[in-house]
């Protein structure tokens, strides 16, 4: 059997739907393009991180094959 208050899933009234804390805060230009920057570098990282695990992979291949 459903109960009356099974159906009630909204807010009980219209403060929490229109609280500050449940609002998004619209970002400003100056922190997307902060945000951006965060992502390029995050890229470089990323890349330089595979570029550098790639040589050593490459080193010890080399070393190997030469000490066999």
């Amino acid at each position: 059997m459903i109960a009356d208050t099974d159906l009630q899933v909204g807010p009980k009234s219209a403060h929490p739907s229109v609280s500050v804390s449940g609002r998004r805060h619209h970002r400003t230009s100056f922190s997307e393009v902060r945000a951006a920057r965060r992502q390029r570098a995050l890229q470089l990282v990323a890349i330089s991180t595979g570029l550098l695990s790639v040589s050593v992979a490459a080193s010890a291949a080399v070393v190997i094959g030469l000490g066999a």
